[in-house]
């Protein structure tokens, strides 16, 4: 449907947060979410990656342990919808082009972790550490540490090995991101390569899990 048949877009804060999100009308093919989406398809292709993960909306991001799949907050789907979250959180998460582009990059390594039960490997669990570790309630990152790449804020490579592959398959993944330059001398450039590697290996493999 069509933004104009977004009956909800003119109502008051107290009205919006009445509704119930079935309510909204909302999908990804009627949002400004196609163009980030269709770019990250574009970026897995460039790389010899045609698994393109599967995007829906729900509460928040995340990618399911059983699925190769991204969930997008529904909040980034209209204009209205990402100015209440303003109101009601003082950020919108993935509210811009670029943010949005990170966290998908971030959710596809995720999901190509998923797809290809990557961290079932003995070498991954070597580089990355095991993926049934607990995760914990905060952590407490080393802002200057070299092992780990940087791409999302505080750090988040270091919260745990599956969010450290993550983020080092998104950084792997963006355009003109010069890794080997960047990361000359860290011991993250190690994953970077494993990261290279490995999806070398899997170019044109269909993915285990669907």
């Amino acid at each position: 449907r069509s933004r104009s048949k977004f009956f909800w877009a003119s109502y008051s804060e107290a009205q919006l947060l009445e509704l119930r999100l079935c309510d909204l009308g909302l999908s990804v093919e009627d949002s400004d979410l196609v163009s980030p989406i269709e770019k990250l398809y574009q970026e897995l292709e460039s790389r010899g990656l045609h698994l393109h993960p599967p995007c829906w909306l729900s509460s928040e991001w995340f990618s399911p342990h059983n699925r190769p799949g991204i969930a997008i907050p529904f909040f980034l789907a209209h204009p209205r919808l990402k100015r209440l979250e303003y109101r009601q959180m003082n950020d919108v998460e993935g509210g811009t082009r670029a943010w949005c582009l990170q966290l998908l990059r971030h959710e596809a390594g995720h999901a190509y972790e998923t797809a290809y039960r990557l961290s079932r490997r003995k070498r991954w669990r070597a580089i990355f550490g095991r993926a049934s570790k607990p995760y914990p309630d905060y952590y407490i990152p080393e802002p200057f540490s070299r092992k780990f790449v940087l791409h999302l804020d505080w750090w988040y490579a270091q919260s745990h090995p599956v969010e450290d592959f993550a983020e080092t398959f998104a950084v792997w993944l963006r355009p003109g991101a010069e890794w080997r330059h960047r990361y000359d001398g860290w011991p993250a450039l190690k994953k970077l390569e494993y990261v290279d590697e490995l999806m070398s290996e899997i170019d044109g493999k269909p993915p285990l899990v669907k």
